[in-house]
């Protein structure tokens, strides 16, 4: 006889494996701080490369002034002017990029709870049919195949 209750909870199993839970299932392999720190130096990768192709972006736009200028500039405050805001806008996008990330994590760990929980009522419904005696056949297999194979 079919179990309504288990059919249930092994679908939902089965969806959240095939939809969401890939990625779950991928992200709860790193523990909470490398999961982070990876997706930090990520950004921190992504922010220097657009920030470079800004600056010369920028540099490009305004070559007839630059050349112009060049000998009247203060080159080493320019400099300083870009680092500073180079490393100002990196703090801030790290910041964000943090906790977006740790969010991200968090709720990731609420969904496996959520499954791991459907997984342990599956786990309680087969001990209780198998105390029971309704769960001796199961896949199309007999119990002498099940101590054959030692499943």
């Amino acid at each position: 006889m079919l179990n309504e209750e288990k059919i249930k909870l092994m679908t939902k199993a089965a969806s959240f494996e095939a939809g969401e839970g890939k990625k779950a299932l991928a992200i709860n392999r790193y523990f909470r701080g490398d999961y982070i720190s990876i997706h930090l130096l990520a950004a921190w990768v992504s922010y220097t490369i657009t920030f470079c192709l800004g600056v010369a972006v920028w540099g490009f736009y305004n070559m007839d002034d630059f050349m112009d200028n060049i000998y009247k500039m203060d080159l080493p405050a320019l400099g300083k002017d870009v680092a500073s805001l180079y490393l100002g806008l990196l703090v801030a996008y790290l910041i964000i990029n943090y906790v977006i990330f740790h969010i991200r994590y968090r709720q990731n760990r609420k969904k496996l709870a959520a499954y791991h929980h459907i997984l342990k009522k599956i786990s309680h419904i087969y001990q209780t049919e198998s105390k029971n005696g309704n769960g001796g056949i199961t896949s199309g297999g007999t119990k002498r195949d099940d101590d054959f194979t030692g499943i």
